[in-house]
């Protein structure tokens, strides 16, 4: 086999083994790398495929929407009560308001709601003679932001006559003396303001 036999010169038979060893290697070369990459998929990973399993999963990032002020706490809150003068005549209308300031570090939102804010007038005794809630029932709509130190004032106008809760008494005329005039804001009362109203 290995010693070629004829016509041709010896040369010529040794090329052509020479040729068809090289095509039976390289055939089976390609056949062996076939079946390596059927059975393993598409042999070497790809460098974007490794860097996508070697990473780990990335978290969401919660992002805190914004959601404004605050309600302010009644402890951030100082309710004070104003007389327009300090003395008035009877029969003249009395100029009262409910002063709310926020005294806390940074702005904040309150309900300032009509009824839930009063200013009620008394004798030095303590009795009950006026209030802005005893025959007024309307609601409002009020929830502006406090800013720290800046006061946020509501006049109201008393016209010197008496009143009861829920409006059921005859209103009469006040007579002359002293009188106190204490703001409140729901469970927030200011201090005592006083006035007199003279003849």
């Amino acid at each position: 086999m290995l010693d070629p036999n004829g016509p041709l010169p010896p040369a010529v038979y040794w090329r052509r083994r020479a040729v068809a060893i090289s095509v039976s290697v390289l055939v089976v070369a390609l056949l062996g790398w076939g079946v390596v990459a059927l059975t393993t998929g598409t042999g070497e990973p790809s460098a974007t495929t490794q860097q996508h399993t070697a990473r780990p999963p990335e978290q969401p990032v919660a992002v805190a929407a914004d959601s404004g002020p605050e309600a302010c706490p009644d402890q951030t809150l100082r309710v004070a009560s104003e007389a327009g003068h300090p003395t008035f005549r009877t029969g003249e209308r009395i100029g009262l308001a409910v002063v709310v300031t926020n005294i806390g570090p940074r702005p904040c939102v309150r309900d300032l709601n009509r009824m839930l804010r009063e200013i009620e007038v008394t004798t030095p005794a303590g009795r009950h003679v006026w209030s802005s809630n005893d025959c007024y029932a309307e609601s409002t709509n009020e929830r502006p932001v406090l800013e720290p130190g800046k006061p946020v004032r509501n006049d109201v106008l008393w016209q010197g006559l008496s009143s009861e809760p829920g409006c059921t008494a005859r209103q009469e005329r006040v007579p002359p003396g002293d009188y106190l005039a204490v703001a409140r804001l729901t469970s927030i009362a200011s201090a005592p303001t006083p006035f007199r109203v003279i003849p």
